[in-house]
């Protein structure tokens, strides 16, 4: 047995909904597994435990310290518990994972290691120095002994979030100004005719619809999945865990198809700045969902904002409109959900097919449904009452004319 897996995977400090391992805990196991990996090498120079890297300023350390900390943001990013302590984290229960692997190699190592191990871990607790609730818990590993910290990544969050709420801000200066420029004539005289239905203001009840309807079916997709399984088995030759999943999936795509021009209804032409007002309040919208989700699951909130807030904040009734459909259909959650697995499994160096793929992709599916249900894990409420509705008034913007 490998003495210690070697962390590669550092999903065995993750919990539920990324509640993470006390950085004390982790250093201290770290610690322990490398003092003894020492002794043995001392011991046999041809000892299988592989020692930290020392070339942490080369361009192959800076790769593979990327590709781990892109690892562990792809495994935190799904809320799911990576190892039997995570359920214990959110008890305030600081626990790890441990776990020998088999080397396949000539030179093995029995239980009694891992006994010495563990001796080694209990001494470190019983001489800490430093109380356990002052440790680290909001942070990224690209290493076993690196660690980014809270204070570095938060800022270059807020950053994308900034394209937001810039794009917001623009919006709101072209609404404020939108009613001078066109009440006063090029000599400033007072216009006489009536503004073009097109330029008109559109009263809030044209933006009350739209909120409804991409709520409702948010609302929808959170609780028919499981309120329709009894029917869906009656019906269809499916078993319950494949009706949940295909239902999800079947609201979820009925959505984009839904009626998402009712303020034609109301004002029998879409207006500019009724998808000016409706997108306004989209962005801010997306940008306090994805800060709050952050605080409590910063991978979560990284993956949905690198990948929508660019996409989202060009998005217009006007232009290549088929560009930004196909855009924005990339950066739905579900078809970003499907390229997070074929980019982690090429960062685990095993490749998929796309078959493979789609089954790994209705797998995640039902275990986040099944983490909900079953441990209280928020990445499913989250994505289909708030996320999934934010992006279908996106959608809307893009076909309002």
């Amino acid at each position: 047995m490998k003495l210690i897996e070697e962390l590669t995977e550092y999903g065995k400090i993750a919990g539920l909904n990324m509640t993470k391992t006390k950085m004390l805990v982790k250093n201290m196991t770290s610690k322990a597994k490398e003092e003894l990996t020492k002794k043995l090498s001392k011991l046999s120079k041809k000892s299988d435990i592989l020692l930290q890297r020392s070339d942490w300023d080369s361009l192959p350390a800076y790769l593979h310290s990327l590709q781990t900390l892109l690892l562990m943001v792809l495994k935190q990013g799904s809320g799911h518990p990576q190892g039997d302590h995570g359920l214990f984290l959110r008890y305030h229960i600081e626990a790890i994972t441990i776990r020998g692997i088999n080397s396949f190699r000539q030179y093995k190592f029995d239980m009694g290691v891992m006994g010495v191990t563990f001796e080694g871990i209990f001494r470190k607790l019983n001489n800490l120095l430093e109380r356990l609730h002052q440790s680290y818990f909001f942070y990224l590993l690209p290493s076993l002994s690196r660690f980014v910290s809270i204070g570095l990544y938060m800022p270059a969050f807020g950053f994308l979030i900034l394209i937001l709420v810039l794009k917001a801000l623009d919006l709101w200066v072209k609404l404020s100004s939108f009613d001078s420029d066109r009440s006063q004539l090029c000599d400033g005289d007072q216009a006489s005719s009536p503004a073009p239905v097109e330029d008109q203001r559109p009263s809030v009840l044209t933006l009350i619809p739209p909120l409804l309807i991409c709520h409702a079916t948010g609302l929808a997709l959170y609780f028919m999945p499981v309120w329709g399984q009894k029917v869906a088995t009656e019906h269809f030759p499916v078993s319950e865990s494949e009706a949940v999943v295909l239902t999800s999936i079947g609201i979820y795509v009925a959505g984009l198809a839904l009626p998402h021009n009712t303020h034609r209804v109301l004002m029998g032409s879409g207006s500019n700045q009724g998808w000016m007002m409706l997108k306004l309040f989209a962005l801010l919208y997306l940008a306090m969902q994805l800060s709050c989700v952050a605080l409590i699951n910063f991978s979560l909130g990284f993956l949905l904002t690198v990948t929508m807030a660019p996409v989202v904040a060009i998005v217009q009734p006007t232009g290549p409109r088929y560009l930004y459909a196909g855009l924005l259909l990339l950066v739905t959650p579900a078809v970003t959900l499907l390229l997070c697995i074929f980019l982690y499994q090429e960062l685990m160096e095993y490749p998929i097919s796309p078959l493979e793929g789609w089954q790994r992709f209705l797998q995640v599916i039902a275990e986040g449904l099944l983490d909900h249900y079953l441990y209280g894990s928020i990445v499913f409420p989250f994505v289909a009452i708030f996320v999934y509705p934010c992006w279908l008034l996106f959608w809307n913007v893009l076909f309002w004319k």
